[in-house]
């Protein structure tokens, strides 16, 4: 499940294309602000699992995100530092021991193909959804500095640690009872088995007798109260409309912590 990826076709969803884009955007930006690279550069990412991979010209490379055991030529690499890659070398993604989405930043970005102003691969709107064995990605070398985002510097490094998942109101947020608003804000919730880049499920039910609504817009963040009353927190790679509820608005911040968060592991809305 390799994919290109960068920030996303945020200004093309009115044509029914979501935004896709980096899963964990803070990672992502993090990896080409370590390599100095163009705002908007493409980067590799990976999930639970990497490949191994040949390089036929020297470039610099950088690896961030989830915890993962890397190896050049066969000797263990460390994470969040340039690593000098000559003509020749392979670099292994051996395991992911700690959070779901690894990225690698290459010097210049990835030069996959650019639609909609992105390069994100998205299954429909891309060639490609994901890399497959023996495909061959091309990559340049762009001395222009990168910009770093605001919103991101202020990120601690460690978000791993937290359980938090900071929220807003959303619109039919007034049509749940005190009760079930005390539920969504109070209690954990567990992440499901059921997740993907388009949403993630989560397991405990909040007992309501909403009505669906008539199909409105929704983003990655937005959160969506089932008729079974299981939430599902849309991601990336979300539908730009839905007819669910939306009860909830998962900070952009917030979403680069959950997106890290495996099936299992609990979480907590915090209402701001």
């Amino acid at each position: 499940m390799t994919t290109v990826q960068d920030q996303g076709r945020k200004m093309m969803s009115h044509f029914g294309i979501p935004y896709a884009g980096a899963m964990d955007q803070f990672s992502y930006f993090k990896a080409n602000q370590i390599l100095s690279n163009q705002e908007g550069s493409a980067c590799l990412e990976m999930t639970l699992m990497g490949p191994e991979m040949g390089f036929e010209s020297e470039t610099q490379i950088v690896f961030t995100g989830a915890t993962a055991v890397i190896t050049q030529n066969g000797v263990e690499v460390p994470m969040g530092k340039i690593l000098q890659i000559k003509a020749g070398d392979r670099v292994k993604v051996i395991r992911f021991e700690k959070g779901q989405w690894l990225y690698m930043g290459i010097k210049g970005g990835i030069e996959s193909e650019l639609i909609g102003g992105s390069r994100s691969f998205y299954d429909g709107i891309t060639r490609k959804s994901k890399i497959s064995k023996g495909d061959k990605l091309f990559y340049l070398s762009d001395p222009k500095p990168f910009v770093p985002v605001n919103s991101y510097a202020k990120i601690k490094a460690d978000w791993f640690g937290t359980d938090t998942i900071q929220v807003f109101k959303g619109p039919e947020w007034r049509f749940l009872t005190k009760s079930q608003q005390e539920i969504l804000t109070q209690k954990p919730f567990t992440l499901s088995k059921l997740q993907n880049r388009m949403g993630i499920h989560l397991n405990e039910a909040v007992i309501n007798t909403l009505s669906e609504i008539l199909t409105a817009p929704v983003y990655p963040g937005t959160v969506q109260l089932t008729p079974s009353g299981k939430p599902i927190v849309l991601m990336r790679d979300a539908q730009v409309t839905g007819g669910y509820p939306r009860i909830l608005h998962v900070c952009d911040s917030s979403l680069n912590v959950l997106s890290q968060k495996r099936p299992g592991e609990k979480i907590v809305f915090s209402l701001i």
